[in-house]
């Protein structure tokens, strides 16, 4: 098969065809590289100087083009010039910051987690407007720099343009981070009407972020990360499939919708860990095109799910960042073969960490990784090497 650009084969996988190879991804919302492991790839691959960090107050800070491109990365990105859960305010300790909504965040290394909610005492609706600061979406700062960056990767390069997500979590995971994870989950049993008059106002910020991004990206963008929400453990869903349909569902149709009216064709991503599998046909009524990361946890099939599913899901992700990456470079090896066995026939898939790629993963792996992602990867598969 003639060789295809960056661009044409993501594109081909993510129409569920063969492309020449498999396509190769890193530096998304929830698949990039952690601090530590930017600044040792930088010295094994010898790049000098660091790039600009694309952000603050996160422990993910690096989108590097020159790392992607050593790695053979088909896919570029761009961000938000701000979100709303970076920090906003610092505070006498550098590890506490406040958050554009007033929420406290704590550093538990290497990230920051949302301290006591702000709703935790929370005894009505009114409480959810009287004690968040709602942002103002229509601020340039949100799309800062946005229109540049765009421009450029789609004027200047032949990759696959993804819009990284435009602030970290989703309806739900924002509402757990605002109530407290325990009480939402409360709510959503004992007290539905302010569980719903909170995601509706989450979900009005998350809206009016997503359509400024979206008017700065311009047609410059391939697809279109929506915020990541987390809706099952490794063994079960965290939330009945009743209750994502009738709470969550219909913030996810709202933001689909806003990105389907600014271009019909553009792809969305949705991220969510754990074993979802209940889920995905709910994924594709909504109009997801792709999935990450089918996380490689036991319970979870992902030959079973691409079976069923591949047809309508394309999926992004499915390498294990906790036992094969930090291991040997046999291990990221094997891993690679076995993703590839699931997820690659006949398409539809993207070959990326399952998670960012941590600390423990030494730099030599993620060469490895894509070194023999673009040695197997190849169409028609042959992976009895």
């Amino acid at each position: 098969m003639p060789s295809m650009t960056p661009r044409e084969r993501v594109q081909a996988a993510l129409n569920h065809q063969e492309p020449d190879r498999v396509p190769l991804a890193l530096g998304g919302g929830p698949y990039g590289i952690v601090d530590e492991l930017y600044f040792g790839l930088l010295k094994t691959l010898r790049i000098a100087p660091p790039a600009a960090p694309f952000r603050s107050g996160h422990n993910i800070s690096y989108l590097d083009d020159r790392v992607f491109e050593r790695l053979g990365i088909d896919t570029r990105y761009v961000w938000p010039g701000a979100s709303p859960s970076s920090p906003s305010q610092e505070t006498a300790d550098p590890d506490t910051f406040l958050d554009s909504f007033g929420q406290t965040w704590k550093r538990a290394t290497p990230y920051f987690y949302a301290e006591r909610g702000l709703l935790a005492e929370a005894s009505g609706v009114d409480d959810i407007d009287r004690l968040i600061t709602w942002p103002d979406t229509t601020q340039p700062h949100w799309t800062a720099g946005v229109q540049a960056r765009a421009s450029a990767l789609r004027a200047g390069t032949d990759n696959f343009v993804i819009a990284r997500m435009v602030t970290s979590h989703g309806p739900f995971q924002t509402a757990c981070d605002l109530r407290g994870t325990a009480e939402f989950m409360l709510d959503l049993a004992l007290n539905p009407d302010f569980a719903e008059h909170l995601l509706r106002r989450v979900t009005d910020t998350l809206d009016g972020l997503l359509r400024g991004y979206l008017a700065a990206c311009g047609d410059s963008i391939d697809m279109i990360e929506l915020p990541g929400d987390d809706y099952a453990s490794n063994t079960n869903l965290l939330i009945s499939p009743t209750t994502f349909r009738q709470f969550i569902r219909p913030c996810l149709e709202r933001l689909v919708t806003t990105i389907r009216e600014h271009n019909p064709a553009l792809k969305i991503m949705l991220h969510s860990d754990g074993l979802i599998t209940t889920l995905l046909p709910d994924f594709i009524a909504i109009g997801i095109d792709v999935v990450h990361p089918l996380e490689p946890v036991p319970a979870l099939d992902q030959a079973a799910i691409k079976a069923t599913y591949g047809d309508r899901l394309a999926f992004l992700g499915g390498i294990d960042i906790s036992h094969a990456m930090p291991g040997s470079t046999a291990d990221v090896a094997a891993e690679v073969k076995r993703c590839l066995a699931a997820l690659a026939p006949g398409g539809g898939y993207i070959l990326a960490p399952s998670n960012h790629l941590q600390a423990d993963v030494p730099p030599e792996n993620v060469i490895a990784l894509f070194e023999t992602a673009r040695r197997l990867g190849l169409y028609p598969l042959r992976l009895a090497e």
